[in-house]
């Protein structure tokens, strides 16, 4: 039996240096293709701006959806202009102010109203979402 060296010969050396290579690039090619599978699905902050976001008209009744934030913490229902709180900011007042509504209720994130069947909404829409805007856009 001959002898064994302890060094490995030069061809065995560049073959250790040529497969160490590979399993790095290939690594980080594994890497890479996990990372954006990982961050494809993934979405950057959704910026949304305070506002009516939706409406819908179902008979006498029209809801609000507001996007961005809250109204109200709980719900709220007004009947009439007696039932306005002294607390009230401006928005339940302005909106009984407008001829043919009869009540308002409110959700966190949206705004009913009832209005009487002799008013038509074509008339009763644009004013009602002009008063939510407003009071949203200097309130929040």
């Amino acid at each position: 039996m001959g002898k064994s060296k302890g060094s490995l010969k030069g061809y065995e050396f560049s073959n250790l240096l040529f497969f160490l290579g590979l399993m790095i690039v290939l690594g980080a090619v594994c890497w890479g293709v996990l990372y954006s599978i990982g961050t494809k699905d993934r979405v950057g902050p959704i910026i949304v701006e305070p506002g009516i976001s939706e409406e819908v008209t179902s008979g006498d009744i029209i809801v609000f959806y507001l996007e961005g934030f809250q109204i109200v913490a709980t719900a709220r229902q007004y009947r009439s202009r007696l039932e306005i709180p002294s607390t009230d900011d401006g928005l339940i007042r302005g909106l009984f102010d407008l001829n043919g509504v009869e009540e308002i209720s409110m959700l966190p994130q949206s705004v009913t109203v009832k209005k009487n069947g002799d008013v038509n909404w074509n008339t009763l829409r644009g004013p009602i979402r002009e008063i939510i805007s407003n009071h949203l856009h200097s309130h929040y």
